[in-house]
């Protein structure tokens, strides 16, 4: 009773509850719940692993279509919803490719045999309805299609790209002679070689799919190496002197790493702070010494330091667990010019001479308009040694291999396998 009063309550509002219970209604629609919607706002269950939806009328797929974000009173939106849908079934037929079920049926395929894009989500939602697996198929597809069409990073790309990629491109350094690649220079103690070297473009948009239906959490925010770099080195510990570089010369920003995306499957630290350890004594005490020798401690130190534990990936499990590479997720503070500025500037220019110009500057721009935007944009790094590099390509974790197990993983989850 105290804590009731100490909230405002007056009384035990229990007994109200309980005779608010008993005054339920006969009706059995109060004790129907939507078991198969509650998972994804309760249990977090991705809306890609609903078995079916509960949309039971046309009403009702008219809300649901308006609480998606489209007004199904638009044409234009209306379009748009029809082109995610056909391009779906273009999706699941050229890269799902599934045996079992290897075309949508003609009255699935397009506007002209649906008539009404509603009775996709009708279909879906009619659990005994041959259709039904065929709607949730083509509606899980469409889902991510729009996710990654209305990403607002893709506006920002090129100006985030150039900017990214440019501050590496400052530290790295071709010998003349050879040809060979070089992050830092040898006289600034970087100078690490670099057998490989790729600059990570945009992945085409059926991978992006791919990608985007393959993770438990299927939305663009999923999606960190549309930009980013790999570098491979001779050794492992070169791995290690590239990450200390990019450090110390603010080549990434150490506060605007991701701490979920880092990943170290290369090297063992506590071995590695072990032997750098014991070959700076060694330097101190064989510095005088004329037939001191580093290399042999170098070769120890290599063989020593790499990682032999297996791993696993609760993120991403289709890695395998022989990958070997450190790897971890940027977010770069992107600058754009803003586009409105250039409007606003003009019309502060044209006003500035005209009576009463300036009143009707404010009302127009009753805020400042910024001459640049700032938005935070994720980017991906990959170092490995060439050993690991060779492995990733020849090896047990070769990466054809794992983009297979994605392409099978959205398939099954596309046409509901695993589920009941």
């Amino acid at each position: 009773m105290q804590i009731f009063r100490r909230l405002g309550i007056e009384g035990c509002p229990f007994k109200d509850v309980l005779c608010t219970l008993g005054k339920m209604p006969m009706s059995t629609k109060e004790y129907r719940f939507p078991w198969q919607l509650l998972p994804v706002i309760l249990d977090g269950i991705s809306i890609l692993d609903v078995p079916s939806l509960e949309v039971k009328t046309m009403e009702g797929a008219t809300s649901f279509i308006q609480a998606y974000g489209y007004n199904p009173s638009d044409p234009k939106d209306i379009e748009l919803i029809w082109k995610y849908v056909e391009d779906a079934v273009l999706f699941i037929e050229k890269t799902l490719q599934d045996a079992e079920y290897p075309k949508v049926p003609e009255h699935l395929r397009t506007r002209d045999a649906m008539k009404d894009v509603r009775r996709l989500i009708l279909l879906a939602s009619s659990k005994d309805n041959p259709d039904q697996l065929w709607a949730c198929a083509i509606l899980r597809v469409a889902h991510v299609l729009i996710h990654l069409a209305h990403d607002p990073r893709l506006r920002y790309f090129a100006h985030a790209q150039n900017q990214i990629l440019g501050r590496l491109d400052d530290h790295l350094y071709v010998d003349s002679s050879t040809g060979s690649i070089y992050l830092g220079k040898k006289e600034e103690g970087g100078g690490i070689k670099l057998l490989f070297f790729k600059k990570k473009d945009r992945k085409d948009r059926e991978r992006e799919i791919v990608k985007m239906l393959h993770k438990a959490e299927s939305t663009v925010e999923v999606i960190y190496d549309r930009i980013g770099f790999r570098l491979v080195t001779e050794t492992k510990f070169d791995a290690m002197r590239a990450v200390r570089l990019m450090i110390n010369k603010n080549i990434i920003s150490t506060p605007s790493v991701r701490p979920s995306r880092s990943r170290n499957w290369l090297i063992d630290v506590e071995k590695l702070k072990t032997e750098t350890e014991r070959i700076i004594t060694a330097i101190k005490k064989g510095a005088n010494k004329e037939r001191f020798d580093i290399s042999k401690y170098i070769r120890r130190m290599e063989r020593r330091i790499a990682l032999k534990r297996k791993h696993g990936s609760l993120l991403n499990p289709q890695t395998s667990e022989h990958y070997r590479a450190i790897q971890f997720t940027c977010r770069e503070l992107v600058k754009i010019p803003n586009p409105l500025y250039q409007a606003y500037s003009l019309t502060k220019e044209q006003l500035e001479h005209v009576p009463g110009g300036s009143q009707i500057f404010h009302e127009i721009y009753p805020q400042p308009v910024p001459s640049h935007e700032y938005i935070f944009f994720p980017y991906e790094i990959q170092i490995m040694d060439v050993k690991s590099y060779a492995d990733s390509i020849f090896g047990k974790s070769n990466h054809e291999e794992y983009r297979k197990k994605q392409l099978e993983v959205a398939r099954n989850r596309v046409f509901g396998r695993g589920r009941s």
